[in-house]
Parts: C-alpha cells; structure tokens; sequence
C-alpha cells in the first residue's frame, strides 16, 4: 500500500500509449492480474452488481443538486424532531405509569379526558387518523375500476 513509486520520469516516458499496461511488483501484467482477479466475479454475475451499485452512485451524484439536499435536510430535521417528541411524550407517560400503583379505573380515564393537554393530544391523534383515511380513500377512488 505504501510501495515506492518512481514519479520521476517525465509522463510521456512512463507509458507510451493508452493501451500499455503498467508493470506488476512481481514483474507481471497488472492488468492481466486484475482480469484475473475478475474473473471469478464476473463468472457468477457478481461483477454486475458492482457495476450497478456504480452507476446508482452516479445517478444519486447527478440527483441530488442543492434543493434536494435542501430538501433532504428538512425533512430529516422534520423526522428527527418528530421522533424526539414522541419519545419525550412516551418517556413522561411510562414514568408517571410507573409511579402508580395501579392502572386508572374508568372514573380516571374520564378525569383524563379533563385534562387540556389530553384532550390537545387526542385531537391530534384523531387528526391525523382522518388524514390518513382521508388519503385511503383518495387512494380507493383513484384505483376504482371505471
């Protein structure tokens, strides 16, 4: 990896042509090393894959420009803070469950129900489940046979 390397002749000297293949350590043609060394991949098909995880790699370059990293940065900042949130919510509700020596009866989840933030929290839960029908049902209409 960190073999010597003569750089001191000129370009031209190095390799006269394109097609001249550069000389192994062991005296060998390296070119004709890594064929071999490909061939076995490119026996079982494998080499395909790598030749496609190159080209994805390349779509991805030419894909993501600045408003799509942009883009991809909101959303994970979206996501990261949604994620947050629920688990702070999730984090206070088991910890206070904890501190209970029994689960609320049916009089206690209706003293729940007074509760402002209770009340904010169902109807947000209640809002985005509309949402979400509200899209399924978007989504039956769109594939409903004519």
């Amino acid at each position: 990896m960190n073999a010597h390397h003569d750089n001191t002749l000129p370009a031209a000297d190095r390799c006269a042509s394109a097609l001249d293949a550069p000389q192994a350590i062991d005296g060998g043609d390296s070119l004709t090393l890594l064929a071999d060394k490909l061939r076995p991949l490119a026996d079982s098909g494998r080499l395909d894959n790598v030749v496609d995880l190159l080209a994805l790699a390349s779509d991805l370059v030419d894909l993501l420009d600045a408003p799509m990293v942009e883009k991809l940065g909101a959303l994970s900042e979206q996501a990261s803070g949604a994620a947050w949130t629920l688990a702070n919510a999730w984090r206070a509700a088991q910890a206070q469950g904890l501190k209970e020596a029994q689960p609320p009866g049916l009089t206690g989840l209706f003293q729940l129900f007074r509760d402002e933030d209770t009340r904010r929290g169902l109807a947000l839960a209640l809002r985005s489940l509309q949402g979400l029908g509200r899209q399924l049902r978007n989504q039956q209409e769109d594939y409903a046979a004519p």
